[in-house]
Order: C-alpha cells, then sequence, then structure tokens
C-alpha cells in the first residue's frame, strides 16, 4: 500500500503502520467528482495513488492548484482544530486514493501519541511545501505583471 511508499509515514513503528492499513481504504474517482467541498466538515484526509485532483478556492475570483504526484495528501483539514476542507478537491482525471477517516486515525494516535507527532510534524512540512510554493508563484505573477509594458492610448 502507497502508505508505506510516502514520507509521512517513513520510520514509524511497524506495529503503528499495521493498525494505519487496516483503517485505509482505497476508493477510485471518475474525472469531474467532487470529493469535498470548502467549508464542508472535513472528516477524510487522502493519499493521491493516481491520477490528478484540482483543488480549487473561490472567493470572487478562484485558485487552482493541481496535485499529480502519488502520494501527495490531501483534505489535511480533516487533521486541523477547525475541521472544515479549506478549498474543494475535485478529480480533474479518474482518480485513485487511499481515504483515511480522522476518527480512526485519532483513537490511533491516542495510543502511540509518539508515532501520531511524528506523523503531524511531517505533515506541517507538507503545508509549510505547499505555502512556500504558492508564495513564490504570486510573486513570479507579480513580477510578470511588473514586466509588462504599460498600454498607451493616444
Amino acid at each position: 500500500m502507497i502508505t508505506n511508499e510516502i514520507d509521512l509515514f517513513r520510520g514509524i513503528d511497524f506495529a503503528v503502520m499495521e493498525q494505519i492499513n487496516g483503517i485505509c481504504v482505497e476508493e477510485f474517482f471518475k474525472a469531474g467528482t467532487t470529493l469535498f467541498k470548502r467549508g464542508e466538515d472535513a472528516e477524510v484526509l487522502y493519499i493521491l495513488e493516481d491520477g490528478t485532483l484540482k483543488l480549487e478556492v473561490e472567493n470572487g475570483s478562484s485558485l487552482t492548484f493541481r496535485l499529480t504526484e502519488p502520494g501527495s495528501l490531501f483534505g489535511w483539514s480533516s487533521l486541523a482544530e477547525t475541521g472544515k476542507y479549506t478549498a474543494s478537491g475535485i478529480s480533474a482525471t479518474d482518480l485513485k486514493a487511499v481515504k483515511i477517516h480522522k476518527r480512526q486515525l485519532e483513537k490511533i494516535f491516542k495510543q502511540h501519541p509518539d508515532a501520531g507527532l511524528k506523523i503531524m510534524r511531517r505533515m506541517v512540512d507538507v503545508f509549510s511545501s505547499r505555502l512556500s510554493n504558492a508564495y513564490q508563484a504570486y510573486l513570479d505573477l507579480l513580477s510578470f505583471q511588473d514586466s509588462q509594458p504599460i498600454a498607451s492610448y493616444g
């Protein structure tokens, strides 16, 4: 299972990984399927196995991120205090993902707090990387706009 191959679970005790793998459900989604909507209660963490997922945020205008790398996490809001999805997740192609229900994962974290802390710290690395990429994309956009000539009419 992909959980054994991704950094999120690297170095986690074998017995704990057996429990985590026991709550994982592999699911297939057709292209165009909405897995979750922004603002909904976040109940599931997903791990991309195959396909492309669009994460969309709309608030007057829209921002879309595409996840294509196997092992990419999405739906991480399920492990945040607010418990609401911060974006909508839509399959851009046929998609295969592993679903992990938050309540089941939280039970394992309560039994094995050291493993839970390791996993949560690694999730922070995922968020940090995505935020850094978003900052860079925004700066690139600003640089592009600054380099464009100003149209003159006359």
